[in-house]
């Protein structure tokens, strides 16, 4: 039916959210387990059968064709750089997409599920419901469990078509692949140098110039590069007068164009001790026909000589420059763009965007020393030397000029920070803007220096590690969060750090004042402890890549700890090649090391699970060290902030002790993400005997058996008011959430009481109906031993 179908529609594009382990990739792998080369019967290509029989009638006679399209099909599976980058599965004559790794490049995320893209591209939450929930429900007699079941793959299946739209992901590709000049495929999985190569030779052949193919011999060979472009260490401290951002446009192709550095036209170093090497080949150039001519070349800062565009108009400064004019042609048009226009709009950002890319990689296509397809160390060190020079004069200048009293405090590259002491917002922006003129002045055509923000108040780190509030224009009032470098925008540490730093940065700046950023993080590490905080901002999620880890290593890395034991229950749950793979801390036995103590999301979150947030952990070796490292620069010390703080009692519902009958004997099943069943284990370390609880009407110490202190107990109608209203709040908190999951698609309500709904992990109420859920056994378990509930009520 499904080969059928595909042949019948004969679509150029097949596409899967993952292509590999589900979708297109499980049915391969079940019809090569039944013989059926399933790839090449739904491919472009004629089957065997169809080839013998159009050969039998070509021939006049039968002729049999049998390879082994299992193996042939096996083959195609097991493509090895399609397993890493792509989709790993090819069908002949139609593009297969695996949308998930694409997904990688186009948004930035912690964790790429369908559900995380879905809340991210599309701004809606989808559920996420295990394989085990789906098989229930379709092998139920109930016709409308069949019919959610149905309805749920249908809906995920037109999610990735929704998606591909909201990106314009079609469209864009294809106006690529045209500006290009390659295939729609190539696009996707061609680097950057293919794109350059295809662009370089159709403008080199018109100028009758042939591009050099060089051996990996060559390429290994040849001299390696000297240059490094300028990155200053910046002055480490909060400033509170304005800097001022100002970037060189296109650095590196405004360099190409400029100074005419082309293949065509380097002449090689002006002193060198073998002076017919050139790159990965060698330059026969009599150097005595240069004889009167030392005015009018070219001399880069590292020594090395280039006819002038006079005398040789380079490939490479040609083909920048037709792109940057068309670029802005292109800019040009979309302003004159109706509002009706969208599709045309579409088009022209598409491509827009194309000429942008391949104007940033060109320098890269010079540079590329280990896999490069035409590397040339001359012109890459060139480009790079002569970039520096600009930026260091540039540097200078302002230095030295004794109108604007401006210092400058970090280098990057192409752009230097100015900082302006004891002016305003709108001096800054003015003398930004006359800095910006006049060295735009001293360079040649196209070098051009634009004024690109402002920061006040902002914090310089180290390289490359700066933050601040930006304005871009002087008629802006609200400032711009802006960070670089730092754990706000970096994915290598969960979203408790990065919003807890965001939000005392964002106090220091508008205030000044330490005093409130310590009351802020005393707060914020109290709700940590006393375990007020969702559990999804406490998940790390970092990428696996089984097989390539070390033998040598003594332990893998904490995510590859997860995904092992997933697949140890589950062959299939291996991850993908540099899939995100999702865990949290929590804590161990006395002694235990970090990778003892990771687990799944879900383990801590299932309203059974006896796990506790490692909140230790996640204070004294997450958020403090990544605070410490901007807020050290004016001299605070966040430990001691944390050690003044004062106890805080953590929650009591995970590990209280309880009646084995109202508890049960076997605790209740969980599933991961996967639709795997894991049962808690019953164990408990000598500690649990001996732990203690807080009375629920006054709050005093009591033992872990008793829910209400000797005072209170006598006073049965208090008690029975406080828990009674406590368990009241918690049943309607528990089923408004239960409500919107169900709207949502999560599941009915029966399957959200037992834990069968939805798990995604993306969404924020998942975390809080599983939180509210442990909280309302915990108060009917209160009530239970108050006395005020009948046992039943548990069951």
């Amino acid at each position: 039916m499904f080969i059928w179908f595909v042949r019948m529609c004969d679509p150029d594009i097949l596409v899967g959210w993952e292509i590999q382990g589900f979708s297109l990739g499980i049915l391969a792998e079940r019809a090569a387990n039944l013989g059926l080369g399933l790839l090449r019967e739904i491919s472009r290509i004629p089957t065997n059968k169809e080839l013998s029989q159009a050969l039998a009638n070509s021939a006049g006679k039968e002729v049999k064709i049998n390879p082994s399209e299992t193996v042939m099909e096996q083959l195609v599976i097991d493509d090895e750089w399609g397993r890493t980058h792509g989709s790993g599965i090819h069908v002949d004559g139609r593009i297969v997409l695996n949308l998930w790794r694409i997904m990688r490049s186009e948004v930035k995320l912690g964790i790429y599920t369908v559900e995380a893209v879905s809340e991210a591209v599309l701004k809606r939450k989808v559920p996420q419901i295990p394989w085990r929930t789906l098989t229930q429900w379709f092998t139920n007699r109930c016709g409308k469990n069949k019919h959610l079941c149905l309805e749920y793959c249908i809906r995920r299946a037109q999610l990735n078509l929704e998606i591909m739209d909201q990106l314009d992901l079609v469209n864009r590709t294809s106006e690529l692949a045209r500006v290009f000049g390659i295939d729609f495929f190539s696009v996707l999985s061609r680097g950057s140098q293919y794109r350059v190569e295809s662009m370089l030779l159709r403008i080199a052949h018109s100028q009758n110039f042939l591009l050099l193919s060089p051996s990996r011999e060559q390429v290994a060979t040849q001299p390696a590069m000297q240059c490094l472009p300028l990155v200053m260490e910046p002055e480490s401290r909060f400033y509170t007068d304005p800097v001022v951002v100002l970037d060189f446009q296109s650095l590196y192709p405004s360099m190409i164009i400029a100074y005419n550095l082309c293949y065509s036209t380097c002449l090689g170093k002006v002193v060198s001790d073998n002076p017919k090497v050139f790159g990965v080949t060698t330059l026969n150039l009599d150097l005595m026909s240069l004889k009167g001519q030392q005015n009018s070349l070219t001399f880069t800062p590292n020594g090395i000589m280039f006819l002038p565009s006079k005398i040789r108009p380079g490939v490479l400064p040609r083909l920048l420059d037709e792109i940057l004019s068309t670029r802005i042609m292109i800019k040009q048009s979309m302003k004159k763009l109706l509002p009706t226009q969208k599709v045309l709009e579409r088009v022209l950002n598409a491509r827009q965007l194309a000429l942008k890319l391949i104007s940033n990689v060109t320098y890269g296509y010079t540079a590329a020393g280990f896999s490069g397809r035409m590397p040339c160390a001359e012109i890459a060190d060139s480009i790079v030397q002569c970039g520096r020079k600009t930026l260091e004069s540039a540097i200078n200048f302002v230095n030295t000029n004794a109108k604007w009293n401006a210092q400058v405090v970090y280098g990057d590259t192409d752009s230097m920070f100015v900082l302006l002491k004891g002016r305003t917002k709108s001096e800054a922006f003015e003398i930004g803007e006359e800095i910006a003129d006049a060295i735009t002045e001293l360079n040649p055509h196209p070098v051009t220096l634009k004024m690109e923000k402002v920061y006040h108040p902002c914090v310089l780190m180290t390289k490359k590690r700066y933050v601040g509030y930006s304005y871009e224009n002087i008629n802006q009032e609200t400032p711009k969060f802006d960070a670089k470098g730092i754990e706000t925008v970096r994915r290598d540490s969960c979203a408790a750090v990065s919003k807890t730093l965001e939000k005392s940065l964002r106090i220091l700046f508008e205030s000044h004042d330490v005093s409130q950023v310590k009351a802020y993080l005393q707060r914020q590490w109290r709700k940590i402890i006393s375990g007020r905080i969702s559990f999804q901002d406490f998940i790390f999620a970092k990428e696996v890549r089984l097989g390539s880890y070390s033998a040598r290593a003594s332990v893998l890395p904490p995510a590859a700890i997860v995904a092992t034991k997933a697949m140890a229950l589950d062959p299939r749950a291996e991850p993908r090649y540099g899939e995100r793979i999702p865990y949290i801390v929590v804590h161990g036995e006395l002694g235990a090391r970090l990778v003892d103590m990771v687990v799944d999301p879900h383990a801590l979150v299932h309203p059974s699970s006896e796990l506790r947030l490692h909140d230790v952990y996640y204070i004294t070796k997450q958020i403090i060290p990544a605070l410490q490292r901007v807020f050290g620069l004016i001299g605070v010390d966040l430990n001691a902030w944390y050690n003044d703080l004062p106890r805080v009692s953590r929650p009591s519902f995970t590990k209280r002790s309880v009646p084995r009958c109202l508890l049960k004997v076997s605790y209740d099943n969980y599933e991961t993400d996967n639709g795997l069943t894991r049962t808690l284990v019953n164990s408990h370390t000598i500690d649990h005997y001996y732990l203690s609880q807080h009375c629920l009407v006054c709050g005093d110490l009591v033992p872990a058996a008793s829910s209400t202190c000797g005072n209170c107990s006598t006073s049965r109608d208090l008690v029975g008011t406080i828990v009674l209203g406590r368990l009241s709040f918690l049943e309607r908190q528990f089923k408004h959430l239960i409500e919107i999951c169900r709207h949502c698609g999560g599941g009915n309500e029966a399957d959200l009481e037992e834990g069968l709904g939805c798990v995604s992990p993306a969404c924020l109420v998942y975390y809080e109906r599983n939180k509210i859920q442990r909280e309302r056994k915990a108060a009917i378990i209160a009530a239970e031993q108050s006395g005020l509930l009948q046992l039943q009520y548990l069951h």
